[in-house]
């Protein structure tokens, strides 16, 4: 019987989930955790086949989640969830050793076939950024410039991908601070943390950038 354990800090959303899963696809056992903590002791103790988690949860977030699961779950699958814009956070959880990254919003029509090609050994990622890391793949090959642009984005901290995720939407400082519950003094240190790491010279420059990674 293969095992499969969620991980999200919302009732209703485990429920769906379980109830997609199981009803989708006979041979599956489904357990459920509410937070980071319990799920942890629960990959140790269950061994999942495959872990579905959330991107942020109530006592962790982003990163330091993904980092936590994939250690482990150690060489098992690992599918985050998350409502954060996939072409910026998909990169970074592969780099991180997730199999499967998927948007919520898209979870009813993708989860299953994600869910196949992880227990199937394999890696999984919407076509929509399958094909965009194709093409950076391509583009690798002739422009050195990207690679320095991925070493550059690695040093950014989540909060600070947040804050370029929302630059890259266009929206201004006040719009990111009641977006991610900061004030505006806090976005602005974040944003002249970015424009300092990313060695970028001015905010035209970091929404130009911020716009190659949407």
């Amino acid at each position: 019987m293969i095992k499969i354990l969620i991980i999200d800090d919302h009732d209703i959303v485990r429920f769906a989930l379980k109830s997609l899963i199981q009803v989708g696809r006979a041979g599956l056992t489904v357990d459920t955790e509410a937070s980071l903590a319990t799920g942890l002791a629960s990959i140790t103790r269950l061994r999942p086949d495959l872990v579905v988690c959330d991107m942020s949860l109530s006592d962790s977030k982003g990163l330091d989640t993904m980092r936590a699961v994939v250690s482990a779950q150690d060489s098992r699958p690992v599918l985050m969830l998350s409502m954060h814009d996939e072409m910026i956070y998909a990169e970074q959880a592969l780099a991180l050793g997730v199999k499967g990254y998927l948007m919520k919003e898209r979870a009813q029509e993708l989860l299953l076939p994600a869910i196949d090609e992880l227990l199937n050994g394999n890696v999984w990622v919407s076509p929509q950024v399958n094909t965009y890391l194709l093409n950076r793949m391509m583009k690798r090959q002739n422009k050195q410039g990207t690679l320095r642009q991925d070493k550059q984005i690695s040093h950014l901290s989540q909060r600070e991908l947040e804050v370029l995720e929302k630059i890259g939407a266009g929206k201004a400082t006040k719009e990111i601070a009641f977006d991610l519950g900061l004030s505006p003094r806090t976005v602005d240190i974040h944003r002249a943390n970015i424009k300092k790491k990313l060695q970028l010279k001015s905010s035209a420059e970091i929404f130009a950038f911020a716009l190659t990674r949407t």
